[in-house]
């Protein structure tokens, strides 16, 4: 996977937790814990997108650049 498909992915994820975010200003407050289910998946979103943009370097294909000593 290139890192043009990580922009592109954590991109539309980020599209759509918007989407839901606006979406759930049309619900009444507390509205059967959804709130507190949107604030955990908010939550879990949010630690999988820096792990895969921390994780970055791995997925990078790029072969014409020189590879790093270790």
């Amino acid at each position: 996977m290139s890192t043009n498909q990580i922009d592109a992915k954590i991109t539309e994820l980020d599209k759509a937790m918007k989407k839901m975010r606006e979406a759930m200003l049309a619900l009444p407050n507390r509205l059967g814990g959804f709130g507190k289910q949107h604030t955990d998946a908010a939550r879990k979103v949010a630690t999988m997108i820096t792990t895969v943009e921390a994780a970055r370097p791995l997925f990078d294909t790029d072969r014409r650049r020189p590879k790093a000593r270790r």
